[in-house]
């Protein structure tokens, strides 16, 4: 697998595990959980046959979804 295919998904699994994509947060334990989640979430779509362009146009989303709401619960405080 090519390098390039693996960062989206790694960004997914850090911001996904509440990471903060903007610097200064985040840990280990988060990240982690984070990249089982996508694990599960990967695994789920290939048994659904989703083509990986599809697959990374959801793993953009996700980050794009996480950091919105990140972004909102930070302008609350």
């Amino acid at each position: 697998m090519r390098s390039e295919l693996l960062v989206l998904p790694s960004v997914a699994a850090a911001v996904i595990g509440g990471t903060s994509i903007f610097g200064g947060r985040g840990g280990y334990t988060g990240t982690i959980i984070g990249a089982l989640i996508l694990t599960v979430l990967t695994t789920l779509l290939t048994i659904l046959q989703m083509p990986e362009g599809a697959r990374r146009i959801l793993f953009g989303l996700i980050v794009l979804f996480v950091t919105a709401a990140y972004l909102r619960i930070v302008e609350e405080r």
